[in-house]
């Protein structure tokens, strides 16, 4: 029934996720937060079946989480209505109710643990085209239900339709994510005060208004109506209007003043006022991670600040106020009647572009203007839908590349709207018609480096380096370049990160300061990253803060000042989210760095408190318990964190080795063996269970059998190739220890003790002539009278080992 009601592309939009003999209808979470509806494609006739199947695959290659979300939401209205008309009984695992009483409004839905519970509500939130409705909890926490109102469409609706949302997931809406004094009120409220109490861990968060408000955008306004109201004949030359003196002409201070908002960012310091530095408060994510395609489109919400710093209109000096009024947030340009209207008139691009040379069918090739495809924004600004029901263009003002589909997988605006295959509407039909309408692009795309460096390709660092250096590309890419070049363990790579430490964009520098965490620890580097600490951009000195306290005392006394100054603004930006475990760990690895165990300690039991299920912490806090002697909190600390969770795999491996370093052996090899279980390809605690092993020469066999399984899962790893050639050759294995320990010199070329096991397994072989040259190139390497006593004992034929060597 559900499948009959529901066109073919709906449906097979809404299998993508699923294996086609195992689909199931994911219509609510079940109490295990497991999916609880039954396969469906086995109702259909094989002709159709083949279809659907079909759509799937062609689909798959372009096909947005949003897409999905979508279809999945469509999925779900079919089996509510059928539902209501008693056609099917689905059993619905949370079904929420919305009701009066006494004049408030209330909603039944399941808690924090799973079971249902009525709450009241206390306020709406937001105003079109969806609002959600907050709850009040007695610790000061506001929390967002998952059921919204659709307010164009006058429908309720889950915000997660296409994926369970069990209780104790940080998603829930009881869940730290949905938490609205820390996740949506700062940029929803003027002058929010979010006042975090970490000592109780509760909010008594304030605010002067409840939306955005005209202070929120010019500053704290009381000065400004005090003059006013004075009705002073002269001018105030101290105050002037009593507002931050905005100059529209100026970019920076224009998009900066609503970046902070309009910005998936990283917070630097507090108090940002209209007319401030963003990166002196705030840092927007890169492109990076998973929140842009590749090639920089969006993917997840980025609010449109990352994306519109990528774009050629804001190198070419375009603010917010060209497009958007300020002060009603309406499109220029837009119908009064019906100021949300989808499309937005060519006109608003026609204030720079040439209406007769781009608003015209030669450019955009769509006969029917005013139809979808004849619109700017269709090819250059497409939509991407989130929360449901929320529309936002991408900002970011880019020319379709329906190429890097195809060669990437990267959703493009042409097959946003042209993706019947039966049409033969493919990307590559779209890339084909994009290259006889424009020409073949000349460049490779950045995108190309990026996806392969995401990949650990050490062949995308030379690509990389070309991104970075190309000061035509957009800040925000030049940065995301560096940060990916620190994936890689490569002399060039960390040439290109020192580089961008001395780069002109602050953008680039900031992810520079960024990526030096992953340079080794070697204090070579740090007369050339210290500068950063005298950085003009808070956001700089911050970033680098995490490398360079750990070279503190080899800094002289101006450096040394610079990254004290530095540490407070770090300790500032990470209690402004003191509210979050990560910012705890966060603190507890600088003070650990500062020689500050115990307040090390100190941070790791507020992470821990604050978020029991937050289990790098507890990880974190045993390993300093181990250090510090404590090896019973250090214990207690570990198994709760896998009462939490038994599958998390760093804390079985540290127990093995807490068990290890106070002489338990059992229980150690017991905790390594569960590991293994529960990670059969994890060849580190192989090779740390065949180390174990081998302290008992009754097992040295059996742990020679191990290393040669981390072996094979490491065989890049010369340590296990090393104390694999130990092993077999105390064995009497003496051809295999050979070759184990070749394969170790090999991976490790300048390591004299690997190179000095080998030569003594070649004398028990009797290669002395080889075994002989090696020695002598060791000792010219190395000279010392050790190595030279053994050359001379080789030589001569003698065992090095029998002397004393």
């Amino acid at each position: 029934v559900l499948v009959e009601n529901c066109d073919d592309e709906t449906l097979a939009v809404s299998l993508l996720p699923y294996e086609p003999e195992e689909a199931d209808l994911i219509l609510g979470p079940g109490e295990s937060g497991e999916p609880s509806r039954k396969a469906i494609l086995a109702v259909l006739p094989p002709e159709r079946r083949t279809r659907i199947e079909e759509l799937r695959d062609w689909r798959a290659q372009f096909a947005r989480p949003c897409d999905i979300t979508s279809a999945h939401q469509q999925l779900d209205d079919v089996a509510r209505r059928l539902a209501d008309e008693g056609k099917i009984h689905p059993d619905f695992a949370v079904r929420s109710r919305m009701f009066r009483r006494d004049g408030k409004f209330y909603v039944e839905t399941d808690n924090a643990e799973g079971k249902l519970e009525t709450f009241q509500v206390d306020y709406v939130f937001g105003i079109w085209p969806l609002q959600q409705y907050l709850v009040t909890f007695p610790d000061g926490r506001v929390q967002c239900l998952p059921i919204a109102w659709d307010t164009e469409h006058k429908r309720w609706f889950h915000l997660y339709p296409s994926e369970p949302i069990p209780a104790r997931d940080p998603l829930h809406w009881t869940g730290e994510f949905q938490t609205w004094n820390y996740m949506c009120a700062e940029c929803h409220t003027t002058n929010l005060k979010k006042n975090y109490d970490l000592a109780n861990d509760r909010y008594h968060t304030t605010w002067s208004e409840i939306d955005v408000s005209c202070e929120q955008c010019h500053g704290p306004g009381s000065i400004h109506v005090q003059l006013a109201e004075s009705k002073s004949l002269f001018w105030d030359r101290r105050y002037k209007y009593g507002l931050p003196a905005l100059d529209p002409t100026d970019q920076r201070q224009i998009v900066e003043s609503c970046a902070p908002c309009h910005s998936r960012r990283r917070i630097v310091a507090p108090d940002f006022r209209p007319g401030d530095k963003f990166l002196d408060h705030y840092i927007a994510e890169f492109l990076d991670g998973n929140l842009y395609y590749d090639d920089g489109q969006i993917k997840d919400e980025d609010y449109v600040y990352g994306s519109f710093i990528q774009s050629l209109m804001y190198r070419k000096g375009v603010r917010c106020i060209d497009c958007h009024d300020p002060h009603t947030a309406r499109i220029k340009f837009a119908d009064p009647n019906n100021p949300r209207e989808k499309y937005v008139d060519n006109r608003l691009c026609g204030q720079c572009h040439t209406p007769a040379k781009y608003d015209t069918p030669n450019h955009h090739h769509h006969p029917k203007t005013g139809e979808p495809g004849s619109h700017c924004v269709d090819c250059h600004m497409p939509e991407t839908t989130y929360m449901v029901v929320d529309p936002r263009r991408d900002h970011s003002l880019r020319v379709p590349r329906p190429d890097l589909t195809v060669s990437l997988g990267i959703p493009n605006a042409c097959n946003g709207c042209h993706q019947d295959p039966e049409k033969g509407e493919t990307p590559e039909w779209a890339a084909r018609t994009i290259e006889e309408w424009y020409g073949k692009k000349p460049d490779e795309h950045f995108a190309a480096a990026f996806h392969a460096a995401k990949q650990d390709d050490p062949k995308s660092i030379p690509k990389l380096l070309d991104v970075f250096r190309a000061v035509d590309n957009a800040g925000q890419v030049r940065g995301t370049a560096v940060l990916l070049l620190s994936r890689f363990d490569a002399p060039a790579a960390r040439a290109g990160i020192l580089s961008a430490v001395e780069d002109d964009d602050p953008l680039v520098r900031a992810a520079a300061a960024r990526a030096i965490r992953s340079l080794p620890p070697d204090p070579q580097y740090v007369d050339r990253v210290k500068p950063l600490l005298a950085d003009s951009i808070r956001a700089v000195r911050v970033e680098a803060v995490p490398w360079l306290v750990n070279f503190r005392d080899r800094l002289d006394a101006h450096y040394r000042g610079l990254l004290d100054k530095a540490i407070d603004e770090y300790i500032v930006s990470q209690n402004e989210v003191a509210d979050r475990a990560g910012s705890h760990v966060n603190l507890a690895v600088l003070y650990l760095a500062l020689g500050k165990p115990d307040k090390a300690v100190e941070e790791y039991r507020h992470a821990v408190r604050i978020d029991p299920d937050f289990l790098p912490a507890r990880n974190n806090l045993s390993l300093l318990y181990a250090d510090l002697g404590r090896f019973d909190e250090a214990e207690r600390e570990l198994k709760a964190a896998l009462e939490h969770d038994p599958n998390f795999l760093p804390a079985w491996d540290n127990l093995a080795r807490l068990y290890y370093r106070q002489g338990r052996y059992d229980e150690a090899e017991a905790s390594f063996r569960t590991l293994i279980e529960k990670a059969p390809d994890n060849g580190e605690a192989r090779f740390s269970l065949g180390l174990l092993l081998a302290e008992n020469p009754a097992r040295m066999q059996e742990a020679a059998d191990m290393l040669r399984e981390a072996a094979r899962l490491m065989p890049q790893n010369p340590r296990v190739f090393y104390n694999l050639g130990l092993m077999l050759q105390h064995l009497k294995e003496l051809e295999d220890a050979e070759t184990a320990l070749r394969k170790a010199a090999q991976l490790a070329p300048q390591d004299a003790q690997t190179r000095q096991a080998l030569i003594f397994v070649l004398v028990d072989r009797g290669k002395w002539e080889e075994a002989a040259s090696l020695a002598e190139k060791l000792f010219r390497e190395y000279p010392s009278p050790a190595t030279k006593t053994i050359w001379e004992a080789i030589r001569a034929h003698r065992d090095p080992r029998a002397t004393g060597g």
